[in-house]
């Protein structure tokens, strides 16, 4: 019974020596790109320091891609990814098969919603014509009065009708004025999921990286296998590298 107890723990060691060693040489081998990601729900108190990860190309906009297939839950999808001036990766098609002559990683879908987008012009108080494009415009008709919130990059925070009881107070720029015409467009958006979407960090390292997420500074190295599948190198915050 000893020597059987003893065997085990010698194969559970080596189990996970090989399982670290697979992954070092994954890491060093593999194809290294980087991704955008934003942080979230960092601590579990049950397994330690960590911070789960949602990346920009977790939410896949089929109808800017020009794809009108639709995709079951867990199916296996290929992500096709084309360099960014900063040498961040985007996604610009998804595939059942991998790409020939393409960068690409592999993943699973999860599931479909529908994004509904808006396209508004204004025509203000000085008879000026703006374009604007708010998150929500579902109740406001053509010929209605309206505020636009903007942010400095002249953003639509929010907006409300003259008509409406509760009018809040906008903190930056605004405009007022007619809407002349208003746009709807519906697409498809593909959620995918990478089999990365945790990584483990020092003690007390986990809110300061979450704590970033929407400041554009951090990003992950991922490391590819030829098949498309992904290991995490290193998250890079703010010139730092945790490994």
């Amino acid at each position: 019974m000893r020597k059987k107890f003893i065997l085990l723990i010698l194969l559970q060691v080596v189990l996970l020596a090989g399982m670290i060693v697979y992954r070092h040489y994954w890491v060093i081998t593999g194809k290294k790109l980087l991704l955008r990601i934003e942080p979230v729900d960092p601590r579990d108190i049950f397994r330690g320091d960590y911070v789960r990860l949602r990346y920009e190309i977790s939410s896949l906009n089929l109808g800017e891609m020009g794809i009108e297939e639709s995709f079951q839950p867990r199916e296996r999808v290929y992500v096709h990814l084309e360099q960014n001036p900063d040498g961040t990766y985007r996604a610009t098609s998804v595939s059942r098969e991998p790409p020939s002559g393409k960068i690409f990683i592999q993943g699973r879908a999860r599931y479909t919603t529908t994004l509904t987008k808006w396209e508004v012009t204004l025509i203000d108080d000085e008879g000026q014509t703006h374009f604007l494009k708010p998150s929500w415009f579902g109740s406001v008709k053509k010929g209605d009065r309206v505020t636009f919130c903007l942010d400095n990059q002249g953003g639509v925070v929010e907006s409300f009708k003259e008509s409406d009881s509760y009018k809040p107070t906008c903190k930056g720029p605004s405009l007022q004025g007619l809407i002349e015409e208003i746009q709807t467009f519906k697409s498809k958006v593909l959620e995918v999921e990478y089999g990365i979407e945790s990584f483990f960090v020092e003690e007390g390292k986990g809110k300061r990286i979450e704590s970033s997420r929407d400041t554009k500074k951090v990003v992950l190295e991922i490391a590819l296998r030829k098949d498309g599948r992904g290991t995490i190198a290193a998250l890079l915050m703010e010139g730092k590298r945790f490994e």
